[in-house]
């Protein structure tokens, strides 16, 4: 395991630990003084793609995570880099100088190959760099980080919009028995994925303060 710094945009220095197996996951989480267990939440859904007309509510959703992270003390885990809900949920922990932890999870040959400052979201603050080549190698490793910030407190996925690779990232989080909510209303993946077992329905155009108190009931 290697725990270093990363130079990322506006001067921007954050640390970041690659790892190998899921062993090092603790000790990394030790190194990089992130403080566990605490309430998680698995924040998944549209990078790119996301159209015009979504665009609003995708805003108004991510909103309300970062709202619910902040009052309820919460890590929030994603993919951590310069797109869609990352970029959104970094903007509004700046915005509005929330201060709960945003930990992004990157598949590490993304990092060698391009500048890190040209990739990962500035206003994340930590990383876990992990074995991968393609997008979507990230959904088991977010999923098992996510488990271990927790280790035995609360934690919730929420589906904001999404790809294909967002219905693997929902698997991952049934596999741990996190329950996911569905932001219905962000288009995409989160309106079109089937509800089954733990997969719960928003509607977005719900008043905020109404979401946050569902999301509530799962996360303390």
């Amino acid at each position: 395991m290697l725990v270093r710094q990363l130079s990322l945009k506006r001067g921007v220095t954050v640390g970041a630990a690659n790892i190998a197996d899921n062993n090092e996951i603790q000790e990394a989480l030790t190194r990089l003084g992130l403080p566990h267990p605490k309430n998680v939440i698995v924040l998944i859904g549209g990078a790119g793609g996301i159209g015009f007309l979504d665009k609003f509510p995708m805003r108004k959703a991510v909103g309300i995570v970062a709202q619910l992270a902040e009052e309820t003390g919460s890590v929030v885990v994603d993919g951590g880099t310069q797109a869609g809900i990352m970029t959104e949920i970094g903007r509004q922990r700046k915005r509005n100088n929330f201060s709960f932890p945003l930990v992004g999870v990157v598949f590490d040959s993304l990092i060698m190959k391009e500048d890190p400052a040209s990739i990962l979201d500035p206003n994340h603050t930590l990383f876990f760099l992990i074995p991968g080549e393609d997008w979507g190698d990230e959904s088991g490793w977010i999923s098992k980080i996510a488990t271990a910030i927790a280790s035995g407190m609360k934690s919730i996925t929420v589906l904001i919009n999404g790809g294909n690779i967002s219905r693997q990232d929902v698997e991952y989080s049934l596999m741990e028995n996190r329950p996911t909510f569905v932001m219905r209303g962000t288009g995409r993946m989160a309106d079109e994925i089937t509800l089954t077992g733990n997969i719960h329905p928003v509607d977005i155009f719900r008043k905020s303060e109404e979401i946050i108190a569902t999301l509530r009931t799962k996360l303390v």
